[in-house]
């Protein structure tokens, strides 16, 4: 039972990595520039910390998770589908030669949705195990 034993940690480390992304929100010109090596375009600035507070907040409630069970159902569930989205957009933009520097910049959120997706993938299947 790893992925259950291990879910208050998961849940931890999985959040506070989730919730750096509010960086973007509050300063997406450094965001941009230091993180992404991307050029900031200040007609953008709604989009980015748009994203960045919605992420952020992820993270915020995903740790919160580790500590309030009752919110573990619902968080861990819209967690996993904003991030397989994510990664859905990473895998289906990859081969895109205009978007081949883009994808370059995102390697490190790209996996860190996949590790958070392929845990909750882990974790549910292991509650349906103990079910039966």
């Amino acid at each position: 039972m790893f992925f259950t034993k291990n879910l208050k940690t998961f849940l931890i480390v999985g959040g506070l990595v989730t919730m750096f992304a509010g960086v973007y929100a509050i300063n997406p010109e450094w965001a941009l520039r230091f993180l992404n090596d991307m050029e900031y375009d200040s007609q953008y600035m709604v989009f980015f910390r748009h994203w960045g507070i919605m992420v952020g907040l992820m993270g915020f409630f995903l740790v919160g998770a580790a500590f309030k069970e009752e919110w573990r159902s619902t968080i861990i569930l819209y967690s996993f589908l904003e991030k397989l989205f994510m990664v859905y957009l990473y895998v289906s933009n990859y081969f895109d030669p205009e978007l081949v520097w883009l994808n370059e910049r995102f390697v490190p959120f790209v996996i860190t949705d996949i590790s958070i997706t392929l845990y909750t993938i882990g974790y549910w299947l292991e509650l349906r195990k103990a079910k039966q």
